[in-house]
């Protein structure tokens, strides 16, 4: 497997899924690009990496557009190229990451992000050509495809989690951390004792850590240990000389400082992974960087979402649909057949499951369970359960379920005041960060399942399928 960001590039060129683009300005062309590219790309969009930026060094670059792509996805963690179907990677994905065992990181003495130490008034962020992402953004952010690093200051833990870092100037970023999130709980254990919180901003790190630090990972457990099992050996980190946190040896570009509790500073705006400018500019609290390390040529990796779908739609859907698969096995929910959170939903506003009915109520508990665990719960809006012989990654067959083996009386519960954000348009006012949810339960009737008295779907039968493409392969089929 690769090492580090260059050389997991390397092979998602071999792939032919890297575009290079050569003079678009940091200044709202970068960001709009990638939109109108993953628009008209819709699941098949290249990765872009942006070179002689107007203004800034030849060689120092942005890349947009990681995950875009499953294939993409596939070679980040070492899996197949080759896969049936959505929900066979899916399953190979969670296999993957539930199999793995924990190998902490490995303490070396250089790395390359050292070939560039900067601190005191030698430090400035905007040497790095930090974009201003979308049309009606006010500032620059540097920190959207980042690892932030934090620590817990009761267990020692060290958690990476991926938040937004505006550019106030060139020695102070923002950090905004969403209520629940692991780092946030971190900052609030500093705070409520009324101590700083040192943190590292990694932007530029491994694709493979960057997917880690964005997915859901379990209370407790490091990132790096994370990324160590996936990979069969440990992540090299050095020491941090501000923090002494590990920081990956072979980061592009590492921000270190510290946020003080009573400080803040106006933050945003900023568009929205939800699609829109949904939060209104308001204080939070920001870093005061200490010291930034980086590579020669470094590359400022980018994240900025917009409407869907957008560069990291795809790496939320992935990693939130085997999340809430795993969750439901071991919630002891037999007969899972498949989860899919839908790209145009923005992945967690719009789940569903196939299951296979087996008892009453099954596929009620089903709907109830994956909004309420953990990996279900966050900022979700639609969770529509299933029959077997829906395929949930196929929109079109979710909905001809839904408009005929729904009712919108007997087969509809809601869920109020949930587990929302700012960031969602429909935010309950007045209430903190809740919204409502719905659920819809589009399987044929149980006691109708039974009896077998619901019309025979029109199709074609798994047998005359095989043996009509035998037949016929090459030249209708």
């Amino acid at each position: 497997m690769f090492k580090d960001l260059r050389e997991w590039l390397d092979e998602v060129e071999k792939l032919g899924e890297l575009k290079r683009v050569s003079g678009a300005h940091w200044d709202g062309e970068m960001g709009p690009l990638t939109q109108l590219v993953h628009e008209k790309y819709h699941g098949s969009a290249p990765a872009l990496l942006f070179d002689d930026i107007p203004g800034y060094p030849a060689g120092y670059r942005t890349l947009y557009g990681h995950f875009s792509t499953l294939n993409r996805i596939a070679v980040t963690l070492g899996l197949p190229l080759e896969y049936g179907s959505k929900l066979e990677f899916i399953e190979n994905y969670r296999r993957k990451m539930e199999a793995q065992e924990l190998i902490p990181p490995v303490a070396v003495k250089d790395g390359p992000v050292l070939e560039n130490v900067h601190t005191g008034n030698d430090l400035d962020v905007l040497e790095f050509p930090v974009p201003r992402h979308h049309e009606l953004d006010t500032a620059r952010y540097i920190g959207t495809a980042s690892a932030v690093i934090t620590r817990d200051p009761d267990t020692g833990w060290y958690n990476l989690g991926t938040y937004r870092s505006q550019v106030y100037d060139g020695q102070t970023v923002g950090c905004q951390i969403t209520e629940g999130k692991h780092g946030r709980i971190h900052r609030d254990k500093y705070f409520e004792r009324g101590q700083p919180m040192k943190v590292a901003i990694v932007v530029g790190v491994d694709p493979l850590l960057y997917l880690a630090s964005a997915s859901p990972v379990a209370d407790g457990v490091s990132e790096y240990d994370f990324v160590g099992g996936i990979r069969g050996e440990p992540v090299g980190v050095i020491e941090g000389p501000y923090t002494g946190f590990p920081i990956p040896a072979n980061a592009e570009i590492v921000l270190e400082g510290e946020m003080v509790p009573g400080e803040s500073r106006v933050e945003g705006p900023f568009g929205e992974w939800m699609g829109y400018y949904g939060v209104p500019p308001v204080p939070r609290p920001f870093v005061r960087v200490k010291a930034v390390m980086h590579r020669d040529s470094p590359i400022l990796t980018c994240a900025p979402q917009h409407r869907p779908v957008d560069e990291t739609v795809l790496l939320k859907t992935v990693t939130g649909s085997a999340a809430i698969w795993g969750d439901l096995r071991r919630a002891g929910i037999p007969e899972v057949r498949g989860v899919w959170q839908h790209e145009a939903g923005l992945g967690v506003r719009f789940t569903v499951i196939s299951v296979r009915q087996r008892y009453p109520g099954h596929a009620r508990q089903v709907l109830h369970v994956a909004s309420s665990v953990q990996s279900g719960a966050y900022n979700g809006k639609w969770t529509v359960v299933v029959d077997d012989d829906i395929d949930p990654t196929d929109i079109d067959q979710v909905l001809w379920a839904m408009c005929t083996r729904f009712d919108p009386v007997e087969d509809v519960d809601i869920i109020r005041k949930a587990w929302s954000s700012g960031r969602d348009p429909m935010v309950l006012p007045g209430t903190g960060n809740f919204n409502n949810r719905i659920l819809v339960d589009a399987t044929v009737p149980y006691n109708r399942k039974l009896k077998g008295d619901f019309p025979p779907v029109v199709g074609v039968s798994p047998e005359l399928t095989r043996d009509l493409y035998r037949k016929w392969a090459g030249v209708v089929l």
